[in-house]
């Protein structure tokens, strides 16, 4: 076959997928919360929308907006049609992205304890809105109402995610004095993989390893992007876009235009990159002496976050690998053991005591995604009882003040100002110590030894600094001169601070002597150091990088002996040639406070956007009947229409279809109208007479109303609820009207269904939960129907448990189901492998068995076709109506599994598998029944 010709079907295979979430960015179709009231500021060039309570904030960004756009756009030379940006203050994950169908930006709008060297909501609107103009100038002419689902395709295609993510990191660079290409942790993992010998090819670095720390696609673009500029300066990209906007339906579209204009494809473009690091790297490093850091002795890469001594002597981590979900870790000699396993944070974190354990962690509405949370748990250590200090809060970083039994930590309102406050770690109460200025963010506090003083990381439009609060009069100062260093963890050494920053462009552990105004440098890592703590007999702990991940390190801190510097506050741009001067934000020509208006999420129902040849978003092809329906979805994701007509082929008739969902309320409601063609079949009266047919239409609408909710609850994840659905069929146009007992309607059958899931988090490596236990029952009948009877009741259940080695497990699956009158022929509930290869019986109850395992991680790239990930295989066996059957199961064999991208697009992961079955019944006609699967995920 021609390679041009296979690589157009394989594009044509990415077309029919969904299309949201093909170029790289995970796109978050979560509802906000339906109490939250919504205010907008309309602009020629943009629309503002954001949450009552965030008008501050709201009007100082949309002075800064039109910068911004034209930074974005000025070099592709193409000015940006308008833009919805929706700021969701109350959602405090920190992400955003810039989508098509429908046409928006979405910003998670809070700053968080996540180290940055600027303020967070400007740098990251200035990041999406590159990708704004990146759709604009590539597939900008297919726009709404009909084609821009077509356009999100043709753009998720067509540019790799490692070069529009990498590209937008350079602009966020570019037009800040701070953003990625600033920041020597953001190169660290590449860096630190190349010194070690570990130089992972183009495919792995972009598509990432099970078993490997590798970069991600951002950084490995962005040292493309800066690379490309670096030689052919800023145009280049203007002319690669132009180029490639020329010819939409050109395969390797991308390669093509880069060949063109710069002589290189992206392998060869990628070496350059490397070649240009690997210059840069410095010889590696030794350890200062006295520092002892101790060897990865796991498997797999891990890290041991935040070590900090106790009391006791023993050094406490919070742990993560491959293998394992997050987890305390007391280390003790040469002993390691497990403390607790925790839920999903923002970022590592914690803080020891000689009594407590506390840290922060991620909660969410039980019904509403975007309305999230961040709380603060303590760990009693002498008693193991976990105690949760705040429900539906809004804090971050909490530090334990010992002698005053408080935690301290950092609030941030609706509106991004922040406060230092105290919990009581035994009443509970809560109480506002101090209140910042709007725009000084505070981060990572630390007491002093007293519990009278906190140092902390201040972050405001001026850059980073040093914070110190004075507990006792409750007035604070600013240390340094503003700058746009990353600094992290600053901690007290009597009067002296200690503190992680990148003044020589690696990541170290300082000491800023205050007496005598000096700093001196204490680490000496060759690709980081991070993380510093101090016990009271001086160990100093920290965690030094290396390319297996964040290593212990230890040290005496009266006998290090540190270096002199003098430190440079201004970061440089690291790999960007062509930014010399320091970036100087230039103030908004506009000072006129703008008019905010009242912003109904209903005023864009209509918002019809694109049209689409399947019903499902090609989500399932079973069934498949040619069609078109065309689109229409709020901005808020709180309602969505569809429209359409349908061809089926095998009856030749056509379809009419309407689909509301509305998802604004706790209840999710869908409702759907279909107006097609049937046939119908006549039971002869006598055993010679033909079986007849005949034709007719059928009206059919449907409601249904979800009750959806989901939960973390430190390791466990909780989903639970309850749906109820109804419908409405009328026949007419009937084609034989001499039919006898022939039902022209039928009134609304009812079903229910009702389901709990408890399933432990899983890391990467796991296949499934190591414990989980999953419950749902269904419910059918037809009360209103006098002239007919029956039901259907249905227990399915899944449970797992943990296997005999890491990442393996035990899965078990038990369905029963009894079904009279009408659903007498149904079957709702799964049936066992190799069903329909043997004479069954009336099914009423199953047990489906597997053990399933990983086998190997190759991290194959076989050309630019495809990149292997993982095999993993499971062994199984299904018995069938238990209660009548033997020891031996009905049916039982083997499968493997091989998870795998394609074409080197980082979304979506593609999974193939093949199942052998053996049947353990005389009736059938093979013993052996082969399968194969195909799938796709996000």
């Amino acid at each position: 076959m021609n390679k041009n010709l296979f690589i157009s079907i394989l594009t044509l295979l990415y077309l029919s997928i969904p299309t949201h979430q093909v170029f790289g960015q995970l796109v978050d179709y979560e509802q906000p919360a339906s109490w939250v009231k919504w205010k907008q500021i309309k602009q020629p060039n943009f629309q503002l929308i954001f949450p009552t309570g965030f008008e501050k904030s709201g009007s100082t960004l949309a002075h800064q907006l039109d910068s911004m756009l034209h930074f974005a756009s000025q070099d592709l030379q193409i000015k940006p049609r308008k833009i919805s940006i929706i700021l969701h203050e109350n959602h405090i994950e920190q992400n955003g992205f810039a989508q098509l169908a429908p046409r928006k930006v979405e910003a998670f709008s809070t700053p968080s304890s996540n180290p940055d060297n600027q303020e967070w909501l400007p740098n990251l609107i200035q990041h999406e809105l590159r990708h704004v103009v990146q759709m604009d100038k590539l597939t900008g002419r297919l726009r709404g109402p009909f084609l821009e689902q077509l356009a999100l395709a043709f753009f998720g295609i067509h540019l790799p995610a490692w070069y529009f993510e990498g590209d937008a990191v350079s602009i966020e660079t570019q037009f800040s004095a701070g953003g990625r290409g600033r920041l020597p942790s953001f190169f660290m993992p590449l860096r630190a993989n190349e010194g070690s010998g570990k130089s992972y090819g183009f495919d792995k670095n972009i598509l990432g390893s099970f078993k490997d720390i590798t970069p991600t696609f951002y950084l490995t673009g962005y040292l493309m992007n800066t690379q490309l500029t670096n030689q052919f300066g800023y145009p280049v990209k203007d002319k690669i876009m132009e180029d490639m906007r020329r010819h939409l339906l050109r395969p390797y579209n991308f390669n093509r235009a880069l060949k063109r204009q710069t002589g290189m494809n992206s392998h060869a473009l990628y070496q350059a990159s490397l070649t240009g690091l690997k210059a840069d790297l410095q010889p590696h490093k030794a350890s200062p002496e006295n520092v002892q850091i101790l060897p990865n002795t796991n498997r797999y890469f891990s890290h041991y976050y935040l070590p900090q001594t106790h009391t006791d002597g023993s050094i406490y981590s919070l742990f993560q690998s491959p293998q394992h979900v997050p987890a305390f870790r007391k280390i003790t000699g040469n002993t390691e053991e497990e403390v607790l396993k925790i839920g999903y944070q923002l970022r590592p974190y914690f803080d020891l005591s000689a009594d407590f354990i506390t840290w922060d962690e991620i909660r969410k509405d039980g019904r509403f995604g975007k309305q999230t949370y961040n709380i603060i748990r303590l760990l009693d250590l002498k008693s193991g009882k976990v105690t949760q200090l705040s429900k539906k809060s809004r804090f971050y970083s909490p530090v334990i003040a010992s002698k005053l039994n408080r935690v301290y930590a950092v609030h941030v309102d609706q509106d991004n100002v922040a406060s230092l406050i105290y919990i009581d770690i035994f009443s509970k109460k809560q109480e506002k110590v101090l209140e910042f200025p709007a725009g000084l963010h505070l981060q990572q506090p630390a007491l002093d030894a007293e519990n009278k003083r906190i140092i902390a990381v201040a972050v405001s439009e001026e850059g980073t600094n040093l914070l110190e609060i004075d507990l006792e009069s409750g007035r604070y100062s600013l240390l340094f001169p503003w700058g746009n260093q990353q600094l992290e963890r600053p901690i007290y050494q009597e009067n002296d601070l200690i503190f992680k920053a990148h003044f020589n462009q690696i990541d170290n552990i300082y000491r800023y002597n205050r007496p005598e105004n000096s700093f001196e440098q204490l680490s000496n890592a060759s690709y980081g150091a991070f993380n510093p703590s101090l016990s009271s007999g001086g160990k100093l702990t920290y965690n030094e990088y290396q390319s297996d991940g964040y290593r212990l390190a230890i040290a005496d801190i009266n006998s290090l002996k540190g270096t002199q510097m003098l430190p440079e506050f201004a970061a440089p741009a690291l790999r960007d040639e062509r930014i010399s001067t320091p970036f100087r934000a230039t103030e908004s020509s506009d000072s006129a406070a703008y008019s905010i208006q009242k912003y109904n999420p209903l005023s864009d129902f209509f918002n019809f956007h694109s049209l689409s040849i399947s019903t499902n978003n090609f989500e399932n092809f079973d069934n498949y009947k040619p069609g078109i329906f065309w689109l229409a979805n709020d901005l808020l994701n709180t309602s969505q229409l569809k429209l359409g007509y349908e061809y089926d082929m095998e009856l030749e008739k056509s379809i009419y279809s309407a689909e509301l969902n509305y998802l604004k309320y706790l209840p999710k409601f869908s409702a759907r109208y279909l107006n097609r063609g049937r046939v119908g079949y006549i039971k002869p009266s006598k055993p010679e007479q033909e079986v007849g047919q005949f034709t007719y239409r059928e009206h059919y609408y449907s409601l249904e109303m979800q009750l959806p909710f989901s939960l973390y609850r430190g390791k466990n994840n909780y989903s639970f609820g309850l749906n109820i659905g109804t419908s409405y069929q009328k026949y007419y146009d009937i084609s034989n009207k001499n039919l006898k007992g022939f039902q022209d309607e039928i009134l609304f059958p009812m079903n229910y269904i009702a389901y709990f899931n408890r399933n432990m988090r899983r890391s990467s490596m796991d296949l499934v939960p190591r414990w989980g236990q999953n419950i749902s029952f269904v419910y059918r009948h037809v009360p209103f129907e006098p002239k007919q009877k029956g039901q259907l009741f249905a227990l399915k259940s899944n449970f797992y448990f943990p296997g005999f080695f890491a990442n393996h497990a035990f899965q078990a699956r038990y369905n029963m189901q009894t079904n009279t009158g009408k659903f007498a022929a149904s079957y709702e509930i799964p049936m066992i492998s190799a069903f329909g290869h043997f004479n069954s019986p009336r099914v009423s109850n199953n047990l489906m068995l597997n053990y399933r395992l990983p086998l190997a991680y190759p991290d194959w790239a076989l050309g630019s076709l495809a990149y292997i990930k993982r095999f993993h295989g499971y062994l199984f066996a299904d018995y069938q109506n238990i209660h009548k059957s033997e020891l031996a199961p009905k049916v039982y064999g083997l499968g493997l599994s091989m998870d795998f991208n394609l074409l080197r697009y980082k979304l979506p992961d593609f999974g193939v598998g093949a199942k052998l079955s053996y049947i353990n019944d005389a009736s059938a006609k093979q013993r052996f029944v082969p399968n194969f699967s195909f799938s796709y995920s996000y």
